[in-house]
């Protein structure tokens, strides 16, 4: 059974940290929608990293994507798929990209757009220019307290096989 552990005061403010195949305690049902705002933890470059997270804006849950320092998000910004897909799953229809310096900007797109207008690289990432994304008014949304650690379904072994007469022999 997975171990859920506290996360870093700077990743979660005291949050739980938990993974995929253990839901969060505020989770009504892990296939239905997130209710609170979820962060998503993915393991890149030998650590876990936060990327995005699942909140609700005009009702609707989003996933959302905050910048303040990042370098190499000025003009284009990546998600993970295993992040697209698991936001897919949960209901969401549309990406936020929110930089949280000034000047404050944000913009959206469709997942369906991102997926079509996005390219795919080796490293398992949807990258998509910041000009493909449609410019909205910046808008607050809710703080998450729990992050998500979304780990990739685990390769299924080989069936055992019977060994051959030369196998046994040799």
């Amino acid at each position: 059974m997975p171990r859920i552990s506290e996360a870093p005061g700077w990743q979660a403010r005291g949050g739980r940290a938990s993974s995929v195949e253990n839901a969060p305690a505020h989770c009504s049902n892990y296939s239905g929608a997130v209710q609170p705002p979820v962060a998503l933890a993915v393991f890149k470059r030998t650590r876990w990293c936060t990327v995005a997270k699942i909140t609700h804006l005009d009702g609707e849950p989003i996933l959302a994507v905050a910048v303040k320092e990042q370098q190499g998000t000025e003009q284009v910004i990546s998600v993970p798929l295993l992040v697209l897909n698991f936001a897919e799953r949960q209901g969401c229809r549309w990406l936020y990209w929110r930089r949280d310096r000034l000047p404050l900007e944000m913009r959206r797109i469709g997942l369906a757009e991102l997926r079509a207008t996005g390219w795919l690289q080796s490293d398992g990432e949807l990258y998509i220019p910041l000009t493909e994304m449609e410019p909205v008014p910046w808008r607050r949304w809710r703080y998450a307290d729990t992050v998500l650690h979304l780990e990739p379904p685990k390769a299924q072994p080989e069936p055992a096989r019977q060994r051959s007469l030369w196998e046994q022999v040799a």
